[in-house]
């Protein structure tokens, strides 16, 4: 099990990429490794049901992954915590945060993952670790685009 952290400043305020985050299907447009996001459910008090489908490469070795996750979105607090209902991993956890600060919104995703693929050696699972870490960064630059 692998914990990811991932933090960004981005200059626009904290509710405009807050809401900005809230747009989960915008992130196939912009990250690389992400083919689509689809929300399968939203009870509009801030519980969201969404797939997420993506193409991972390492090396020779191509792999799609799909997972559905469940958010929730807390308004007052400008929080997302999120977790694995089913998919291609055997955990999938984690928060979002957004804190204004004096000079723009300090963003804070943190993702707790296991792949559970048992072929997988330490080695292989460290560039996993690596690739994950990437994409979490890659998703709070995409977020500022967004945002901004």
């Amino acid at each position: 099990m692998t914990i990811i952290k991932s933090t960004k400043q981005i200059a626009a305020p904290a509710e405009s990429v807050y809401q900005a985050a809230k747009n989960v299907e915008k992130f196939a447009e912009l990250l690389p490794n992400l083919d689509r996001v689809t929300i399968l459910e939203d009870d509009g008090t801030g519980h969201t049901t969404t797939r997420w489908e993506g193409t991972v490469s390492i090396g020779p070795l191509t792999r799609q992954l799909a997972w559905t996750e469940r958010d929730y979105w807390d308004d007052a607090q400008r929080t997302c915590t999120f977790e694995l209902v089913e998919g291609d991993m055997k955990k999938y956890e984690g928060t979002w945060t957004f804190a204004q600060m004096d000079n723009g919104c300090l963003v804070e995703l943190n993702v707790e993952f296991e792949l559970g693929i048992p072929l997988l050696g330490p080695m292989l699972g460290k560039i996993v670790d690596q690739l994950m870490q990437a994409n979490c960064d890659q998703l709070l630059v995409a977020l500022a685009e967004l945002a901004t």
